[in-house]
């Protein structure tokens, strides 16, 4: 089965969950209230009226509806300007944020235990114990409303600018660098040799690769005495015209053995980030992209995003050579690595394309591509070498001025003699 945290993690990002969750816990209260006055009645001396009750709890009905409807508002106006201002992939960080889910679950809370309350009273007798119970599960809920205020105030105007957003795509990059996620998930290396007597599966359906169910599949392996080749990963492209694996021996295969793979390998119809590092690096550079634009031309976002992604793969070249990021779980499955090459391509190819007539953009990328080639990674060596030689022949055919021609192809010559 697929790990109960990852899956929490995908179902802890839905707009819907905590607002569910907390009008559940509202009705509980409710519920709580009535049965306690029904059996504790004569304990408590405390005595609110019902009157009472029903102005505070009416207050609160007509008051939280529409500052739920307003923080509604405020979370998709601030996912449209997070989509504007990097891109489109960014909505669902705002969609996801934990503290815009804590206030409209807050909110909702309030609204829909005060809607409970007042029906509750009206069509039951709660009785002075059950009153008092209602009464502290409000206290509750104002001092959740309060918290959730003061916090919302400070949060709801940074929620959508663009600085905000790119912390978060970073955060998310950032987890996505594991060992795990950088390797092969537990699998041997496949260096892209197929066995002769082996059998091609074909996936049944079109969409990305989102999660990898290793321990299934070592177990099918098993079962059938093969080995397994996953000829994917998560964040990669499957269609009907490409084969998702290959198994060996051929007559081995089974249509119980060929259904399992099809079940481990998950796909959805969107990239998902938290096994994706390529996912969330190129959500990275379509930001840097968009602010190249003509119509935005704001070249310093696109230079403090090639920053932050030179940080990035420093990172993940640090992961990359760790030992735990190729220990062989699953002995009877092979999946291939990631490529460095690949990596570079997705953070620097469109900024080298449409910053090639901005010298300083130009400048800036010939820079950091030199400090990749100082790691001393042989494959990131190398990707960033021909990554160097593309920029420069773009920026030759852009800059106008000679000086400016020069200034980048200094730098560039440098990286190619980089050793």
């Amino acid at each position: 089965m697929f790990s109960l945290k990852r899956y929490w993690q995908k179902l802890s990002g839905k707009l819907w969950l905590r607002p569910t969750l907390s009008s559940a816990f509202a009705i509980f209260m409710a519920a709580f209230a009535y049965w306690f006055g029904q059996n504790f009645d004569s304990i408590l001396d405390f005595n609110i009226s019902e009157d009472t009750l029903l102005m505070l709890l009416g207050i609160f009905t007509s008051s939280m509806l529409s500052v739920a409807t307003f923080t509604v508002s405020a979370i998709v106006t601030a996912a449209s300007s997070a989509s504007n201002s990097t891109t489109p992939r960014a909505s669902q960080y705002v969609l996801n944020d934990g503290v815009a889910q804590f206030v409209l679950s807050t909110f909702i809370a309030a609204f829909i235990y005060s809607i409970v309350g007042i029906f509750s009273l009206k069509v039951l007798h709660y009785g002075s114990a059950g009153r008092f119970v209602l009464f502290l599960g409000l206290i509750f809920i104002v001092v959740l409303v309060l918290i959730a205020l003061i916090n919302w105030i400070d949060h709801a105007i940074r929620l959508g600018r663009q600085s905000t957003i790119v912390n978060k795509l970073t955060e998310a990059t950032v987890a996505s660098i594991d060992p795990a996620v950088i390797g092969t998930f537990g699998a041997q290396r496949w260096q892209g040799d197929v066995p002769a007597n082996s059998v091609a599966l074909y996936p049944q359906q079109f969409g990305y690769v989102t999660d990898l169910d290793m321990p299934r599949l070592q177990k099918q392996a098993e079962r059938t005495n093969t080995q397994l080749i996953i000829n994917t990963r998560p964040g990669e492209i499957v269609e009907i015209t490409s084969p998702i694996a290959y198994i060996t021996p051929a007559e081995h295969a089974d249509e119980n053995l060929e259904q399992a793979i099809q079940e481990a390998i998950a796909t959805d119809t969107r990239r998902q980030p938290l096994r994706d590092i390529r996912h969330n690096l190129l959500n990275l550079t379509e930001t840097a992209d968009r602010a190249l634009s003509p119509g935005i031309n704001d070249p310093g976002t696109a230079i403090h995003i090639m920053n932050i992604q030179m940080s990035l793969l420093i990172q993940w070249a640090r992961v990359y050579y760790q030992q735990d990021c190729y220990e062989v779980h699953y002995d009877r499955l092979s999946l291939p690595t990631l490529s460095a090459a690949d990596l570079v391509s997705d953070c620097f190819n469109p900024i080298a394309r449409d910053g090639a007539g901005i010298v300083e953009v130009g400048i800036r990328l010939q820079k950091v591509l030199q400090a990749l080639t100082r790691l001393g990674s042989p494959e990131l060596t190398a990707a960033a070498k021909a990554m160097s030689s593309t920029a420069l022949e773009l920026a030759e055919h852009s800059l106008v001025a000679a000086e400016h021609r020069a200034k980048v192809a200094k730098i560039a010559n440098e990286v190619a003699q980089a050793s």
